[in-house]
Order: C-alpha cells, then sequence, then structure tokens
C-alpha cells in the first residue's frame, strides 16, 4: 500500500475566518482587525515555507461574500491591498515565490486586481507558491477546467490549476470548507482552530505541521 511522502505536507490550505468576531470582541475596527489579519497570514506564511512546504492557498474571498456589508468588504480590501503591495514584497524573495490570484477578477475593485497583478508580474519565483482564491466559485473554476480540458485535449483533473491539497487549516471552529477548493480537498486534513486567527501564537502551525507528520497519508488506499 503506497504512502504520500512523510514529509509533507506540501499544499497547506488556510481559511483566515472570525476577524468579525474578533473586532467586536476586541472594540476594534473592522479595518483595524483585517489589517492585523494580514500580518497573521503573512506571519503564517512565513513559518509554512520554512517547514518545508511547497504551496499554500489562502482563502481570501469567495464570491458569495461579495454579497457582505460596504463596510467589512472595503476592510478587506484595504488589508489584502496591504498585503499585496507591503507584506509579501518585504518578506518574499521573488525570485524564490511566486503568487497567484485565482477568481472572478471582473467583480473585484479595480484597485484590488492592480495590486494582485503587479504583485504576480513581480513574483516570478519556483520554490514556494503562494494562491490567493478572491471571488472564488468552485462551479467556476470547474467550468474553466472543463473548457481548458477540451481546448488542450487532456483530462479534467490536469486542467486544474490548484492541485490537490494535503491540510486545510481554518481559523475557527466551525466544520466548514465554505466552498473552499472542493475537489482539490477530497483527501486532506481538516483542522479547525479554537484560537482566532489574530490570536495564533508562535509555534501553533508548527504543532500543527507536526500533528499532520505523525500520521501516513493514505489518500484512500
Amino acid at each position: 500500500m503506497g504512502l504520500l511522502p512523510t514529509g509533507g505536507p506540501a499544499h497547506v490550505g488556510l481559511i483566515p475566518d472570525g476577524l468579525r468576531r474578533w473586532a467586536d470582541a476586541n472594540g476594534v475596527t473592522l479595518a483595524e482587525a483585517y489589517l492585523r489579519g494580514a500580518q497573521k497570514v503573512t506571519d503564517i506564511l512565513l513559518t509554512l515555507r520554512e517547514l518545508g512546504v511547497q504551496t499554500v492557498s489562502v482563502y481570501n474571498l469567495s464570491r458569495a461574500n461579495l454579497a457582505r456589508r460596504d463596510d467589512e468588504l472595503n476592510a478587506v480590501y484595504a488589508a489584502s491591498t496591504e498585503f499585496f503591495t507591503s507584506l509579501i514584497p518585504a518578506n518574499f524573495d521573488p525570485a524564490t515565490c511566486a503568487v497567484r490570484l485565482h477568481g472572478d477578477r471582473t467583480v473585484l475593485p479595480a484597485e484590488y486586481v492592480q495590486a494582485a497583478e503587479d504583485l504576480e508580474n513581480a513574483m516570478g519565483g519556483d520554490q514556494f507558491r503562494i494562491n490567493i482564491l478572491a471571488a472564488y466559485d468552485a462551479a467556476d473554476e470547474l467550468r474553466e477546467a472543463h473548457r481548458r480540458a477540451q481546448r488542450e485535449g487532456c483530462d479534467i483533473t490536469a486542467a486544474f490549476e490548484i492541485e490537490d491539497v494535503d491540510l486545510v487549516i481554518r481559523t475557527t471552529a466551525e466544520p466548514l470548507l465554505s466552498g473552499f477548493l472542493p475537489l482539490q480537498c477530497q483527501y486532506a486534513q481538516l483542522v479547525f482552530l479554537t484560537t482566532p486567527l489574530n490570536d495564533i501564537r508562535p509555534g501553533q502551525v508548527d504543532a500543527l505541521v507536526a500533528e499532520y507528520r505523525r500520521f501516513p497519508q493514505r489518500r484512500g488506499r
């Protein structure tokens, strides 16, 4: 019975959640909460890179999230723009790191898309990959993969731009994927934290990866 390499995970999915509740509980604005969240996501990415993870897919916004109030969305967009223009460039080497935005760019603000595309163009490495999912919907992804498979004459599983996920970390206790890469997460180990994103402590992510490595990943075999 074949096993995946014990040194994984190669691909981690991150669902940063609970920031609105954290803002209420700590008496800060949504803008402050999301900016702190962007820094925390950066810290997690740095930790995962040091642990040998090759790809991290971060759930920034689902398409359904776009129905939220304007003040909530504006806080997300402002923090994300800071993430694209300052946090990632300051912490990751463009010679080794790549960034890719996945989702429907036509429904996102022009400033957000421009910042993301500038980062995509600047980061051309092949050692560590960051996928950002924004205005993402799994049905859209499936339709695009189907069209690509028809154009290129390949199997649909080879037409997805994002590969299988090994470990998913959600920073709330609700046991939900909320539409996050459902096909790629078929055999992923799922972790739902009681610690909010903005309160994650140093070493907590290391412990999650160590726990993943304790068990063989058989993927149904």
